[in-house]
């Protein structure tokens, strides 16, 4: 069981691994499921790179297996690149596992090897490691991780809205006021706030008005009530989109006011600092 443990299982995690890093190297790969390419996507840098440690990460422990069933080092070297690498893993895939509709195959399989290598070498060690590995789990539910998913999918009108925002009712009620059809979006969600700063509005209300492919967004009270108003008064749309005046199919248009009207808006928790200018 030992020299399973020890070179066997290791030999295998590195066929494994290495395998995958050369079919990436000709554009193909083991995991070819959604999982694994959300997976890629929540990386900083190519995955490629991350094969390229798991080719060494797995290199290491078969060579130190090998080094410690023959008696030329302590075991606990083993022990210790071993759970090391287990540790790692669990934040990859737990990390993935929350910001993931779908989980990567191949992830888990490397998971699954660490597991059993662990397991079977000593299961003082295995008992050791569990519980770390469980409260990187919990660690990482506690945390408002992005996931990605899609709220925008289909035609219709999206507010990023609060409950608790004067503002954001003032909006709400003109627009069932005049039979207009919207999907309240959460500003609390983790990803509407990330859109929301990602194109540095500080407040609430936003609207989202997607028709196909083109997308305008409205930011402030005044700004969406008067939008609609004008759709009213004229009765045909006049949102000039970007991607038309280009001569494209699709665009995004940023309808906002530049100049300072007033509060318009609930100021809500940024990436940077916390906007506090609704005092309605």
């Amino acid at each position: 069981m030992k020299k399973v443990s020890f070179i066997y299982l290791p030999a295998l995690f590195f066929i494994y691994v290495t395998t995958e890093a050369v079919l990436k190297l000709f554009h193909s790969s083991l995991c070819a499921s959604t999982g694994c390419l959300l997976a890629d996507s929540l990386l900083r840098f190519d995955s490629i790179y991350l094969n390229f440690i798991g080719v060494f990460d797995a290199i290491v422990i078969l060579i130190i297996g090998i080094l410690s069933f023959n008696k030329k080092v302590s075991e606990k070297l083993f022990f210790l690149v071993l759970v090391a690498s287990l540790l790692f893993e669990t934040i990859m895939l737990g990390y993935q596992f929350y910001a993931s509709p779908e989980m990567c195959k191949f992830c888990m399989g490397v998971y699954t090897f660490l597991v059993v290598i662990t397991l079977l070498s000593t299961k003082k060690y295995f008992l050791m490691v569990a519980p770390l590995a469980i409260s990187i789990f919990t660690a990482l539910s506690f945390l408002a991780v992005p996931k990605s998913a899609v709220f925008v999918k289909d035609s219709g009108n999206y507010l990023i809205q609060s409950p608790t925002c004067p503002h954001c009712k003032k909006v709400k009620e003109y627009l069932k006021e005049h039979d207009i059809k919207f999907t309240k979006l959460s500003i609390d969600n983790i990803e509407a706030r990330n859109f929301a700063t990602f194109l540095n509005f500080k407040t609430i209300p936003i609207l989202i008005i997607k028709e196909k492919k083109n997308i305008n967004i409205i930011n402030g009270d005044k700004d969406i009530i008067e939008f609609f108003s004008k759709k009213d008064k004229k009765g045909v749309e006049e949102s000039a989109v970007v991607g038309e005046e280009a001569g494209s199919s699709s665009g995004i248009d940023l309808l906002t006011n530049d100049k300072d009207t007033g509060d318009e808006g609930c100021g809500f928790i940024s990436l940077e600092k916390l906007e506090t200018n609704c005092t309605k």
